[in-house]
């Protein structure tokens, strides 16, 4: 998140002025405070969103959403020194999956070569909250007609009766589909599980209120100080 939306209206101006003149550390605390509360918002906010939209397997994607904090005294994103101008938080995410769900779009695979999209018989387990075994997961480099030893009994190519480009594990007579490779792209809805929460935290009027309430605690420890 960027510089804090606060509107300067008649109490805010007052606040930011008194900060100022009764104590030199008051205004970079209560910025700092306000910039972090409102990206602490905003990643629960998106926490709450991607719980909502999709089915979590993985701890990855929820601790991948984490928050940079500013800080007053510490040159920590560019929140450095007293300097306000200078302090901003940032939420978001450090997951590329989760920033292709955002946004949405048609994605292509790597070097050219096929989408490997899973099947439900890739799933060893009934709970679909439960992970894609290692051994059924492929890497762009594995995806090459013929043999996939680290499964027994499979293949990578197309039935000789027909059928879809993928990756397949015998079974006597029977084939069962893992991977299906038949795509070169696969397009993703967009979701906005990220500026959703933003619009929702990162607004003027919230940011505003979290100032005055940072404001107005700093500002009294400064005069019970004094």
């Amino acid at each position: 998140m960027g510089k804090p939306l606060v509107s300067m209206n008649v109490e805010t101006r007052a606040l930011t002025t008194a900060m100022k003149v009764i104590e030199k550390d008051a205004l970079p605390r209560a910025v700092a405070d306000t910039l972090n509360q409102a990206a602490d918002a905003v990643t629960k906010q998106q926490i709450r969103n991607v719980k909502s939209l999709f089915t979590i397997r993985t701890p990855y994607t929820l601790k991948s959403m984490t928050v940079n904090r500013a800080k007053p005294y510490k040159a920590l994103n560019k929140a450095m020194g007293k300097n306000v101008n200078k302090m901003f938080s940032r939420a978001g995410t450090f997951s590329k999956y989760l920033w292709k769900q955002e946004d949405g779009g048609t994605f292509r695979a790597q070097a050219g070569g096929p989408v490997p999209i899973a099947t439900k018989a890739a799933r060893t387990s009934k709970s679909p909250k439960r992970a894609i075994a290692k051994r059924f997961r492929l890497s762009p480099g594995s995806l090459k007609q013929g043999d996939y030893p680290e499964i027994k009994n499979s293949f990578i190519g197309t039935p000789t009766n027909g059928g879809k480009l993928g990756l397949y594990v015998r079974s006597g007579k029977k084939l069962t589909m893992l991977r299906n490779l038949d795509h070169d792209r696969v397009k993703i809805k967009k979701t906005g599980f990220h500026s959703e929460a933003v619009n929702k935290f990162g607004n003027e009027r919230v940011i505003t209120a979290l100032f005055k309430r940072a404001a107005k605690k700093y500002f009294s420890k400064a005069v019970n100080r004094g």
